[in-house]
């Protein structure tokens, strides 16, 4: 009995290391290929590399082909420049250029413009051909209304040897536009007492044609109340001269025109019944004065009632 207890346990311990073993590879996960746990597999994320951009080209720069020069041999003018000085009261500058093809070939002028409209060109024939040797003008016409100073413009020949600019210079007296403001007084005046004859008695006008008669008679009267239109180298068209007209005239005669003047005309009335300035006594000095000697008297030299160059002159 005690010798197979001990052969019992001897045989226990025998086994339990081979028992402990078997229990641990239990434990452990199982070999088989269908029993092992599912591992998830590692992604490898490729991210795509953008291309590089293209860079963006401005559009391309398209040149104009440059114009023809002008051949200095083709065509020759007398001047560049042609100057005109005008004298007072020229409302107009004309010039000419004589222009001559001394090139070996024949030359075509097609055009020429000038750099306003208030400067005119003309070529005898459009297109003109000019043989070698050939020659002729071209004239051009400054319309200077409104104008003063120094004017210059531009006159451009376009030919088939290139274009050749030419210029052309007005200068108007130092006074113009003192004159073209006087102009135009004088026009506004002359509308207004063509609407109104009496209107030369009034506002500014009275500074001429009132004022200057207080107090006055006989010639001197004359001088300052008829001899500013009448005798005024400035005078309108429509006012006659009084001095040198063929004739007798009577005091009476005289008489009726100073008191009532001419309806429908530019000449006013001057008795104090139609709103004008002269007494009664002033008119008959008049009438004595001029039924005189008085148009085979001369026009004197310096009228003294002929308003200064900064005065407007009278409207009649």
């Amino acid at each position: 009995m005690n010798i197979r207890m001990f052969a019992s346990g001897s045989l226990l311990l025998l086994l339990l290391p081979a028992l402990f073993h078997a229990r641990a590879q239990s434990n452990a996960p199982s070999q088989h290929p269908f029993l092992r746990p599912y591992a998830t597999p590692k992604r490898t994320v490729v991210r795509a590399t953008p291309a590089p951009a293209t860079p963006t080209l401005p559009p391309p720069i398209v040149v104009p082909p440059p114009a023809p020069a002008a051949v200095p041999s083709a065509l020759r003018f007398d001047a560049p420049e042609k100057t005109a000085h005008l004298k007072a009261g020229e409302m107009e500058a004309s010039f000419t250029f004589a222009v001559t093809n001394q090139s070996n070939a024949e030359v075509v002028i097609s055009s020429v413009h000038t750099s306003c409209g208030c400067t005119a060109a003309r070529l005898p024939a459009t297109p003109w051909v000019l043989k070698p040797g050939e020659g002729g003008e071209i004239g051009a016409t400054m319309n200077l209304a409104g104008k003063y100073g120094t004017i210059t413009k531009t006159v451009t020949v376009v030919s088939s040897a290139g274009s050749f600019p030419l210029y052309v210079k007005a200068v108007l007296p130092n006074d113009a536009f003192e004159q073209l403001q006087r102009a135009g007084e004088r026009s506004r005046n002359m509308q207004v007492a063509a609407a109104d004859r009496q209107a030369v008695f009034r506002g500014d006008c009275a500074r001429c044609h009132v004022e200057p008669t207080v107090g006055k008679v006989g010639r001197e009267l004359y001088t300052t109340a008829c001899g500013i239109c009448h005798d005024s180298p400035h005078r309108a068209t429509m006012v006659p001269a009084l001095r040198g007209r063929p004739g007798t005239f009577t005091p009476d005669y005289w008489t009726q025109w100073i008191r009532n003047g001419k309806e429908g005309s530019l000449m006013p009335a001057f008795t104090p019944e139609k709103k004008g300035p002269l007494t009664e006594q002033q008119i008959q000095s008049l009438a004595t004065y001029l039924s005189s000697d008085f148009t085979r008297e001369p026009v004197p030299a310096t009228n003294p009632a002929t308003p200064s160059a900064t005065t407007p002159p009278p409207a009649l």
